[in-house]
């Protein structure tokens, strides 16, 4: 978040199912509302930066373990967005909020120098 706030890019690895089903719905040049706030807890009034997609990828990662008694074989699914960040903003609403989807919020954006 601090590298997004001075204008940074960022590379964002997800690995959280919660998230990952949200990059899932996104593309390039879409706007993303980022918080530290938990998404339980985001609300009206809740603040944040407003970032927008630069890439997105989609990957999958295999994991291999073996000996003599075992042979165990896992896969994980992750996503890296590159995001470039546009201004801060503040949660107005909330649109859409189900679990396995994308949160869904109608942000005010407001622009670096705007005063608070």
């Amino acid at each position: 978040m601090g590298d997004l706030k001075n204008r940074l890019l960022r590379t964002i690895e997800i690995r959280s199912p919660h998230n990952f089903a949200g990059v899932l719905h996104i593309d390039i040049g879409d706007p993303v509302f980022l918080s530290s706030t938990s998404p339980n807890d985001i609300t009206a009034g809740t603040t944040g930066l407003v970032a927008r997609v630069q890439r997105r990828d989609i990957s999958i990662h295999r994991v291999v373990q073996s000996n003599d008694f075992f042979y165990e074989e896992r896969e994980a699914m992750m996503a890296r967005i590159q995001l470039v960040s546009e201004c801060s903003g503040r949660v107005q609403r909330i649109i859409e909020s189900e679990l396995g989807s994308a949160l869904v919020v109608d942000v005010e954006e407001r622009p670096v120098y705007a005063a608070q």
